[in-house]
């Protein structure tokens, strides 16, 4: 059997007031051609497909053109599941009516324990849910930790998994010890949301999204597709594209990671202001998206207008002319997670400690204002 395994195409994308939209669309059309190549006997995707909660009509629009290319004019079956950015609702709705031209759509928890069968093998879907979403569905207060919840739903799933048959797993979270980026956003606030690799030892394999490194983690039956495009310039240097897992038997199940070519890569582009207005330092593609990190330029007025006329896509630009001590306190800030920063900036507004209760208060703030988008 011949899976294709793909995940966060972040559709409807923004990045630095840049809509990837163009971008995104170039990105599917090779992709779509390149299953017409392919021919797997399923598509996996395995969640946030779109970037919001609330994505606009033209992004809509191009998730539902490329789904009816890949699932009705080429037949490919193909199974989703929501990740943290999607709206479960939204993906959700038909999704029972699609079912007839085996397009499997899968948001909610009430479904993790019925497998869908393609093939002789099983996949079995977690969609993404918070702690407390979990904590309802079982009707356990006791769950706390994204690990908790996990082995409670890994738990009911066992009750279907047949042994005798190959047991995959699809899911969107967030592996102990993976590779992340600037682009992905925390699960939730104020728990550790990183869970063991050892708890998938009743599966065959596993798929992933959610981390958007293809390499994320090392691991021979728990894989990352990663993200199709660079979302962040953390991801300048990772490959974007999808995998192939063929499957002959339960203990020969093999995967290869393909490239796709963007219609532009990200760049970070360091040194002198002059040196780049004269086009002297190498750069791959003018109409790249580039952030660049220039000293020498606090006599020049308005620098970005200057350097988009050159390079168009022009999308950030730090002056390194600044003190060292002010570019460090930057860097930090950046580093810190939302519930950190918040809690610096009362502790240097007010002089005290913030204590348990007020962070238990502001994690949970945090958490609302992250459910309310997803």
């Amino acid at each position: 059997m011949k899976i294709i395994h793909t995940a966060d195409w972040h559709l409807g994308k923004i990045l630095n007031g840049k809509q990837l939209l163009e971008d995104q669309k170039y990105v599917l059309t090779q992709f779509v051609n390149q299953m017409k190549v392919e021919k797997p006997d399923v598509i996996v995707i395995a969640g946030d497909l779109y970037d919001t909660s609330y994505p606009s009509k033209e992004t809509m629009g191009l998730l539902e053109d490329t789904i009816a290319e890949l699932n009705i004019k080429l037949h490919l079956p193909i199974i989703i599941i929501s990740g943290n950015h999607d709206g479960k609702e939204r993906l959700n709705y038909g999704a029972s009516w699609f079912e007839s031209n085996h397009l499997y759509i899968r948001t909610k928890l009430e479904d993790i324990h019925k497998p869908i069968e393609i093939n002789g093998i099983q996949f079995f879907t977690l969609p993404f849910a918070t702690v407390s979403e979990v904590q309802d569905f079982f009707k356990d207060k006791d769950i706390s930790t994204h690990q908790e919840a996990l082995n409670s739903c890994l738990e009911y799933m066992s009750q279907s998994i047949d042994r005798n048959k190959v047991n995959i797993l699809i899911g969107h979270l967030t592996i102990q010890g993976g590779k992340t980026s600037e682009s992905e956003r925390p699960l939730t606030i104020g728990t550790v949301e990183s869970v063991e690799k050892q708890s998938f030892k009743q599966f065959d394999y596993v798929m992933l999204g959610h981390l958007h490194h293809p390499f994320s983690i090392n691991d021979n039956t728990i894989k990352y597709s990663g993200s199709l495009l660079q979302y962040s310039f953390s991801e300048i240097n990772q490959a974007k594209g999808y995998r192939i897992v063929r499957i002959k038997e339960k203990q020969d199940i093999e995967d290869t990671f393909v490239p796709i070519k963007p219609l532009r890569e990200l760049e970070v582009i360091e040194g002198d202001y002059d040196d780049v207005i004269q086009e002297r330092l190498p750069i791959k593609n003018k109409d790249n998206y580039i952030h660049f990190k220039l000293s020498n330029m606090s006599h020049i007025n308005d620098p970005m207008m200057k350097l988009k006329q050159i390079y168009p896509n022009t999308l950030a630009l730090t002056n390194k002319t600044f003190e060292i001590n002010e570019e460090y306190r930057n860097i930090e800030i950046k580093k810190q997670d939302d519930q950190s920063i918040i809690k610096n900036f009362y502790e240097t507004m007010t002089n005290e400690t913030m204590s348990e209760n007020q962070s238990k208060k502001v994690a949970d703030i945090l958490n609302q204002i992250m459910g309310k988008e997803v």
